[in-house]
């Protein structure tokens, strides 16, 4: 497919990418299949399946489970719910899920094959994901209104016979959200998640923590909230006042919140990696916790707005510290079931640690050589406190610093020099450079665009974007999972603009990450 149509693929694909509700796709005659990330495999054939109040939707055990999210996503806009039963004949003009184990060997676990005829839509799997992906694929078929949360008019609910089969190129596709700089409301990321899903990613990264804001309420040490969670952005651009009057901004998760939203997502077969940043962007932590710092003294007695400016940006990781942090890892894993925990470990200012005779006395006591084996020692106290819990560390390259942790898994944004150094020695990677996934940069000329962070990300250069470096062999490409974009919150400051960021760069990000 040339550039030109390649772009103009994606144009028409917005459309359903956004869920606009448009009337003008009642016109479905002569549509052809236009489905974002592009299956593996899709043969257009001739007529359409109509969707009509009388179409059964015919599912068993988990398959059922899935039937039932279908009906759910289909009700708002057509205004009525299909009838769901487990007879495996339900006759003509329905749809059929079923669980198949004997596809996984072919189509994997998040794999699907799609079938539509005048007659009926069968949709197959080895797996519930798989289900689930092909239940998306089928709304990207329906017209556009689909997405609508109001019943639409006029439109006949028809969907071009197509026969598809699909699996996903990589195990991880993710996009990260900053609710550290600027909160996100709970709805607010229901909605990104919907969006997700739709786009089959699998993956939703949340930054929890950073010096501007903590979001996650750690019922051990719940300073951090009632202090951290109180000051972002909007006010520290603002030397510390809000903009609006008596506007208090930040906000924090409770932990029902939590529990809601990894339910929310898993039911979408996503899975929450939580981002608790240490050693560096603690300031948040800090000044609700003075000790963590390096110089405690310096802070106590100060109101949290004084001790804002007055910190490090780089906690001590001194025996206390480490513990304080493992204690929040605990309430952290108690809320996320996500194999993987990510703990940043990026940007830290070790130039501090250099300066600190504690810091300096550390380093003897511990036997390391310098202050990046003293930022290793502590990333691999993480790595082993996690996996003595069953989990995997997971961070930024800058832990490749001083020697990475046994167990640790990279998240390369300085380029791909950090993910190729891991994967060659044998470590897990996941590719995020700010090159191609950075989605908090322009993605047009700066003077027409909302004020962002720099850089320069277009639509076309994500979806020129290749994954696994050609310095690869074939046995080191495989510690390449897949990849992540990032729409960082320095400048993202309500729902609105996340959703501009987002897409349609998301739809070429998920393209990358799952078809051939």
């Amino acid at each position: 497919m040339n550039r030109h149509a390649r772009k103009m693929r994606f144009v028409a694909a917005v459309t359903v990418c956004l869920c606009l509700n448009l009337a003008a796709a009642a016109a479905n005659a002569g549509r052809t299949a236009c489905i974002i990330p592009a299956p593996v495999s899709l043969e257009d054939g001739e007529g359409m399946f109509t969707v009509a109040q009388t179409t059964r939707v015919t599912a068993e055990g988990d398959a059922a489970t899935e039937a039932a999210k279908l009906v759910d996503a289909l009700a708002p806009a057509m205004g009525f719910r299909l009838n769901v039963t487990s007879e495996p004949d339900a006759g003509n003009n329905s749809i059929r899920l079923k669980i198949d184990s004997t596809l996984r060997e072919r189509l994997g676990e998040e794999g699907y094959e799609l079938e539509v005829t005048t007659e009926s839509v069968s949709i197959r799997a080895a797996k519930p994901a798989g289900l689930f992906y092909g239940i998306q694929t089928l709304r990207q078929l329906l017209p556009p209104a689909v997405c609508g949360d109001q019943k639409a008019e006029s439109v006949e609910w028809a969907v071009p016979c197509v026969r598809i089969s699909d699996y996903p190129r990589f195990q991880w596709r993710g996009l990260l959200v900053d609710p550290a700089r600027h909160f996100i409301p709970v709805r607010d990321v229901e909605k990104f998640i919907d969006a997700m899903a739709l786009h089959k990613f699998n993956r939703l990264q949340i930054h929890l923590t950073d010096d501007q804001g903590w979001r996650i309420e750690i019922k051990k040490y719940p300073e951090l909230v009632a202090i951290g969670a109180w000051m972002d952005l909007t006010t520290i651009w603002n030397d510390g006042k809000p903009k609006v009057e008596g506007e208090r901004p930040g906000g924090f998760y409770t932990q029902d919140d939590i529990r809601h939203l990894v339910r929310y997502a898993a039911e979408r077969h996503i899975t929450i990696t939580p981002e608790i940043e240490m050693p560096a962007h603690t300031g948040a932590a800090i000044v609700s916790y003075p000790q963590l710092g390096l110089y405690p003294d310096k802070l106590n007695g100060l109101t949290a707005d004084k001790r804002w400016t007055a910190h490090e940006a780089v906690l001590a990781p001194r025996k206390q510290s480490v513990a304080f942090m493992q204690d929040v890892l605990t309430e952290v894993m108690d809320l996320f079931p996500s194999t993987y925990i990510h703990i940043g470990g990026d940007e830290a200012n070790i130039e501090h640690w250099k300066k600190s005779e504690e810091m300096q006395a550390l380093i003897r006591e511990l036997g390391v050589k310098d202050e990046a084996g003293l930022h290793s020692w502590f990333i691999t106290q993480m790595d082993t406190f996690l996996a003595a819990h069953g989990r995997r560390l997971i961070g930024w390259d800058e832990i490749l610093q001083g020697g990475l942790a046994p167990g640790a898994t990279v998240m390369s944004w300085r380029g791909e020099a950090g993910g190729i150094s891991a994967a060659q020695a044998g470590h897990d990677v996941v590719m995020a450079p700010t090159s191609h996934t950075y989605f908090d940069y322009y993605q047009g000329p700066a003077e027409t665009e909302p004020k962002a962070i720099g850089g320069f990300v277009p639509l076309e250069k994500v979806y020129q974007y290749e994954p696994i470096p050609a310095v690869l062999n074939a046995e080191q490409a495989r510690h390449v999972l897949g990849g992540q974009a990032q729409l960082w919150g320095e400048y993202i400051t309500n729902a609105r603009h996340l959703q501009y960021m987002t897409y349609p760069r998301a739809a070429a990000i998920s393209e990358i990450l799952w078809s051939p």
